[in-house]
């Protein structure tokens, strides 16, 4: 939502009011300096934050609760990912040295070791499809 100008133009002059305000609109982040002493500053700021966002904002007690999951598939931790992502890696690695030397013995074979190294290297994107299409 942040990276939307418009609306990341409105929430910094609303909160320009209550603190020293550095956004970024291409990167959708802002940066909040305000004075830590005065108590219902942040009550402030957190309803700004609900009025613009329209639900409520984290509440101090939790300010990293994690967002709701929208669908119940399977999440697979960090290690699980790595471990996926590195026989991936390598097995693409070998799929395309046994395609190239394939070439000299069956075309049928190059075509299914390449189409099985294609295949590792979609499963190496899927893992890290967030950072590649940003």
């Amino acid at each position: 939502m942040l990276r939307n100008r418009d609306a990341h133009a409105r929430f910094h002059d609303r909160l320009r009011e209550f603190a020293e305000v550095e956004s970024n609109p291409s990167a959708g982040s802002l940066l909040l300096r305000f004075d830590p002493a005065d108590a219902g500053l942040n009550a402030r700021i957190r309803a700004e934050i609900a009025a613009l966002f329209g639900e409520a904002a984290p509440s101090p007690a939790q300010p990293n609760a994690a967002p709701e999951r929208r669908s119940n598939a399977p999440v697979l931790n960090a290690r699980a990912k790595w471990e996926i992502n590195r026989v991936a890696k390598i097995g693409a690695i070998a799929a395309m040295a046994f395609s190239i030397a394939a070439l000299r013995s069956s075309r049928k074979l190059h075509a299914q070791a390449g189409a099985l190294s294609v295949f590792l290297m979609l499963v190496h994107v899927a893992i890290h499809w967030r950072r590649a299409f940003r």
